[in-house]
């Protein structure tokens, strides 16, 4: 489907024209808990989008091609910021220079405080191809071109995430959005809200997609009474995802261009991004919006995680044993895709007794996108991390620097932060009681066996890579990597 045919569905016209009627009246309760991106935090009572960009806040830093260190907070700065960021992504692919794109992405993904992508970036400018796939993804993705959402298929979008729709929308020039959890969530409550009010019959025609954040606000409006569930990014394919970031795009466009809102940014492109910011900093917590979530939750206080919740804790997998499986099997010829893994996993007889096809399933959880990425990595790179120690854990995180772990916005990386919940809770407590019972009370973990199959994971991982000693302690490398990383959201 293209832009105008997409534009020109009753619905999608009544959307546009509802934004353009209620975002200028609808007031917001802005709650921001304090934390390494929003120091101090933010409480703030706003009417009209216009009026939230002034309070958008994400401390950010990174580095320019000459190491000097580029800082960020306001949404001023960070325009500034990201410019820097564009000049320096699209110099380097209008040259070709894939070492220097392979440069400016890495960049970008720490201003945005994710790492996923990383073995993805290297594995293309490694093969020379990373400047002609962000062009072609370009051409894919613009705003005001002829493209057609069918483009946009498994073949053609060979990855996307949480970094890479940083990469993508900072790449090009015509406004397409960052598309992360919080601009998801946003578009998705105003959404809700919507067809709340629409008199039109059928079924919803849109679905945005969210993902979960790592903290305790709430990111879905299906939490909320009469709220539309959203898709999770970890249930969607990464084709799904790019083509949401374009009809995210051509809607952003088609409201901007019967308002005059943000025109103080600029041009449209410019407009757009000032739009998507603040859809940015309405996603935080859906609670803003004051509309009634179906547990008894407060719509202001923003209470600590409850002993139920999800947290921390993974799909129980046995991380080295099934790392070392899919090394024998690219070994032996086998496809680095999952469903190839998984068939070969589920039936073959090395095991001491079979396993199920969904068992096989949740062994593969270390190797998603959101966690190490380890399908289709190369044989070398297989070996080094399965061999485990600090080398295999560069090898795994494609960072030879070895950084210090950040951790960004939204529930990824979950293998390493157990490894870090575990690593403390041995450091702190002597007894394995004390242990579950400090991650609960931290609300990692909602019952004993789930703290117990986080612990075993982190332990697990930990003890692979070095991070963990014999008795489950946090080694030098520990400390070194994890520094004064927090979880609080």
């Amino acid at each position: 489907m293209q832009r105008e045919k997409f534009l020109a569905q009753p619905e999608i016209e009544s959307f546009i024209a509802w934004l353009a009627a209620n975002l200028p009246t609808l007031t917001f309760k802005l709650r921001f808990k304090s934390s390494k991106f929003v120091p101090g935090g933010l409480t703030a009572d706003v009417q009209g989008i216009e009026q939230v960009l002034g309070h958008y806040c994400w401390k950010a830093s990174w580095q320019d091609a000459h190491q000097c260190s580029v800082d960020s907070r306001t949404w001023a700065e960070t325009q500034r910021s990201l410019g820097q960021l564009r000049e320096w992504l699209t110099s380097a692919v209008n040259q070709g220079n894939d070492q220097q794109a392979l440069q400016a992405c890495l960049q970008i993904l720490r201003w945005g405080g994710v790492r996923g992508a990383i073995p993805f970036l290297h594995r293309l400018a490694a093969n020379g191809k990373l400047s002609s796939y962000l062009q072609k993804m370009a051409r894919l993705m613009s705003l005001d071109g002829k493209n057609d959402l069918d483009d946009l298929d498994a073949i053609s979008v060979e990855r996307f995430d949480a970094g890479l729709t940083k990469i993508h929308a900072l790449f090009d020039s015509s406004g397409s959005p960052i598309y992360d959890s919080r601009v998801g969530a946003a578009i998705g409550m105003l959404y809700s809200l919507f067809r709340q009010q629409w008199t039109g019959s059928g079924k919803p025609l849109l679905a945005f997609p969210s993902g979960a954040a790592r903290g305790s606000q709430i990111r879905n409006p299906g939490a909320f009474l009469n709220g539309l569930a959203a898709p999770q990014f970890s249930s969607i394919s990464y084709e799904t995802w790019a083509r949401w970031q374009v009809r995210l795009g051509w809607i952003i466009r088609a409201v901007l261009e019967r308002t005059g809102w943000f025109a103080e940014q600029g041009a449209l492109p410019a407009r757009c991004h000032a739009f998507e910011a603040s859809l940015f900093v309405l996603g935080y917590d859906l609670r803003c919006f004051g509309w009634p979530p179906k547990s008894a939750v407060p719509v202001v206080d923003l209470p600590e995680p409850e002993r139920d919740s999800t947290g921390w804790v993974p799909t129980g997998n046995p991380f080295s044993q099934v790392i070392n499986d899919y090394l024998l099997f690219r070994r032996q010829g086998g496809k680095s895709d999952k469903a190839s893994f998984v068939d070969w996993l589920s039936t073959h007889p090395h095991h001491a007794r079979p396993i199920s096809r969904a068992t096989a399933q949740d062994y593969c959880f270390a190797f998603s996108m959101q966690e190490f990425d380890l399908f289709d990595r190369s044989l070398e790179a297989l070996e080094r991390i399965v061999a485990g120690g600090e080398d295999g854990l560069r090898a795994v995180l494609a960072s030879e620097a070895l950084e210090p772990f950040t951790l960004g916005d939204e529930r990824v990386s979950v293998c390493l932060v157990d490894v870090m919940i575990t690593g403390r809770a041995y450091q702190r407590e002597s007894t394995g009681d004390a242990r579950v019972e400090s991650i609960l009370s931290a609300g990692y973990a909602g019952t004993k066996n789930s703290a117990n199959t986080l612990m075993a994971l982190g332990r697990n991982v930990g003890k692979h890579f070095g991070l963990l000693d014999d008795k489950h302690l946090p080694t030098p490398l520990f400390e070194r990597f994890f520094g004064a990383c927090s979880l609080e959201a």
